[in-house]
């Protein structure tokens, strides 16, 4: 018989066993446009997500026939750029930022999938959307020939023809731009089917299957077995090449979706959705299992997970519908019924309907933070900040410790107008490996500070500055910029600037995952009056992202060129050395700082991975004995 002492040594290593498996744990929630409609809002719906230790969110980008983001592929395609509701913001920019701030993941979650319009939101005149106004020959059919499928009210929704070259590849594009221009950690695609079986009858639909099995679209029978199949199979083809153009661009995304339950997947929408994971072009799958009792829920779930091996089984997250209708006792029930599935987390929809559920899921399941399964350790390290209470930030006597109401530990320094150019605050931020990183400022925001307030960054590349608005920045943390640092501490400082105030709050350095293109100093420069003209990188070196070339250390007004091309070299030049043969030289007049900026953006254009680019500025110096100052030069890859 056991002891006493005996059943609680077996429970406590037992609860041991639970919790070292629960140390890893998908805690996903959708949020919807809803919780998009501002930055205060944003932070709000993060705040609270965070508090509850959900470690992924699912953020809607592409929603009612529009992009929520800004997206040069919807501009192509029609001419409008994204939600009308959204115009004058980045929604996605913003949540990627300030929930990686709080160490939560962001999937990309292109809602509406095949479906491109709906009758009720910015519809147009022919009410199925811009993306299908402009392009009619896109618009998927039904056996009778119908383009409209019922919202269930008094609208209706257009969806695009499955089978149409134009439109397949129109939503791999949109996927791949979010990939290559935000700092996302997945993309999932939703609605990967068809609105019903007696869909498929366009032209490019009925074509493509004739051409592949010699026969025509069965009219007579629309869940005719092989047309079924078929359609289904090409489903599947899509995922993949979807699959593959996002994992080419950025290898350590996650895919995932959110398909229906089977077998009314398939039989009710043609979406196979187990032989995405059979085929390998999912790295999860988050099936709707959406149901208000447990039991039905546990019923339902394993009729999922009876489709696949107990290896796939561990890329199943189900998803737990905790909305009105479904009391808090059944959604924790849903939850418990996973974790005895060994099953890697689930994902709930969706963020309005959870508030009145996370007290509960905290208090019982959520109480420890978990990390995100599938994940090596340092995908996102803690974004390292500095204040003016840490013990390494130094100050000169110009920036005066002040308290405002904004600022971080209520505490920041304030430098007068009549403060010198050489007073300034110096945060030291550790890097803790080399890579592209986010800088961030912090500002309690208020009118009559500086308009460009420098704050200067040392880059592989040559010392850099950026300037910020303080006048017209929110409180609280701001991206102001993307700059690839090398690993160890880099000293990051804020300047006064003569006749106005500067606040100096607080920097963030947050690690990016996005491609960026590491840059660095190739010899010398010249000397000059303030040092020589000095050549910084800033920005992204990556498809989709921007450079910023930055020429500084010139007196104001300056005449100044920035020359880049492709060829380096190491000619004898104005008693320096010339670094590049330049095929585009740009002429500037420095500003009042004596700064000069050019901005490169970078294409989508997959050949120009592996580019290799050189810069070198030049500027007049009357002390200079050859009347000009060259800097060094800069070396970069496009990545």
């Amino acid at each position: 018989m056991l002891t006493p002492m005996l059943r609680l040594f077996l429970a406590a290593a037992v609860l041991l066993a639970s919790l070292r498996a629960q140390s890893t744990e998908l805690r996903g929630v959708w949020v919807a446009r809803d919780g998009l409609t501002s930055r205060s809002k944003i932070v709000q719906t993060l705040d609270q997500l965070a508090a509850a230790n959900v470690n992924l969110v699912c953020v809607n980008v592409w929603s009612r026939g529009y992009t929520i983001h800004p997206s040069d592929v919807l501009f192509a395609a029609c001419g409008v750029q994204q939600d009308p509701d959204y115009v004058g913001r980045d929604p996605l920019q913003e949540f990627v930022i300030e929930a990686h701030l709080r160490g939560i993941e962001v999937e990309a979650w292109f809602e509406y999938g095949f479906m491109f319009g709906w009758s009720g939101w910015y519809a147009g005149p022919t009410g199925i959307g811009p993306v299908l106004t402009a392009n009619p020959t896109w618009i998927g059919r039904d056996v009778n020939g119908n383009t409209q499928v019922s919202d269930g009210g008094t609208g209706y929704f257009t969806w695009a023809s499955h089978e149409c070259p134009a439109a397949r590849q129109f939503l791999i594009d949109l996927c791949v731009e979010v990939a290559d221009r935000y700092d996302v950690d997945g993309v999932q695609f939703d609605r990967c089917r068809y609105p019903s079986t007696s869909w498929g009858y366009d032209s490019w639909t009925t074509a493509a299957y004739q051409q592949a099995t010699g026969q025509t679209a069965p009219t007579s029978n629309v869940n005719n077995a092989q047309w079924k199949r078929w359609r289904a199979d090409r489903l599947i083809a899509w995922h993949t090449a979807f699959y593959n153009a996002v994992k080419a661009r950025r290898p350590g995304l996650r895919i995932t979706d959110a398909p229906t339950v089977m077998p009314g997947a398939y039989d009710n929408f043609l979406q196979d959705w187990p032989q995405w994971v059979v085929t390998g072009s999912l790295d999860l799958v988050y099936p709707q299992v959406y149901r208000t009792t447990a039991s039905s829920y546990v019923t339902t779930l394993d009729q999922q997970l009876a489709y696949l091996t107990t290896a796939q089984r561990q890329k199943v997250a189900p998803g737990i519908r905790a909305i009105t209708g479904t009391p808090t006792n059944e959604v924790l029930a849903m939850v418990a019924a996973d974790r005895a599935r060994n099953l890697p987390g689930h994902v709930f929809w969706y963020a309005e309907g959870l508030y009145d559920d996370l007290p509960s899921l905290t208090a019982q399941y959520f109480a420890q933070p978990a990390a995100v399964p599938g994940r090596p350790a340092n995908w996102r390290p803690i974004p390292t900040r500095r204040d003016d209470g840490d013990p390494t930030t130094t100050t000169t006597t110009g920036f005066a410790l002040a308290g405002l109401p904004g600022s971080v530990n209520l505490l920041c320094r304030v430098a007068p107008a009549t403060a010198a150019a050489s007073d300034k605050v110096t945060y030291a931020v550790p890097v803790p490996e080399a890579g592209l990183y986010t800088l961030l400022v912090s500002t309690p925001g208020a009118p009559g500070y500086c308009p460009q307030a420098p704050h200067g960054i040392a880059t592989p590349s040559g010392p850099a500055t950026v300037r910020t608005n303080q006048a017209a920045l929110r409180a609280g943390w701001t991206e102001v910029g993307m700059v690839w640092l090398n690993a160890g501490v880099v000293p990051v400082e804020v300047r006064a600037l003569p006749g106005t105030q500067v606040i100096a709050d607080g920097v963030t350095l947050m690690r990016s995952r996005l491609r960026g293109g590491q840059a660095s100093a190739v010899g010398s420069g010249t000397v000059g009056a303030l040092g020589g003209v000095q050549l910084a990188k800033l920005g992204r070196a990556g498809l989709g992202g921007t450079i910023r070339l930055q020429a500084s250390r010139t007196a104001p007004l300056t005449p100044t060129l920035i020359g880049v091309g492709f060829t380096p070299t190491a000619l004898p030049l104005f008693g320096g050395t010339l670094y590049v043969v330049p095929d585009l030289v740009q002429f500037f007049v420095s500003d009042t700082q004596g700064f000069a900026e050019l901005p490169i953006a970078v294409p989508f254009v997959p050949p120009l991975v592996g580019t290799q680019l050189w810069a070198q500025a030049l500027a007049n110096d009357a002390t200079n004995p050859n009347g000009v100052t060259l800097s060094p030069g800069i070396a970069l890859v496009l990545q």
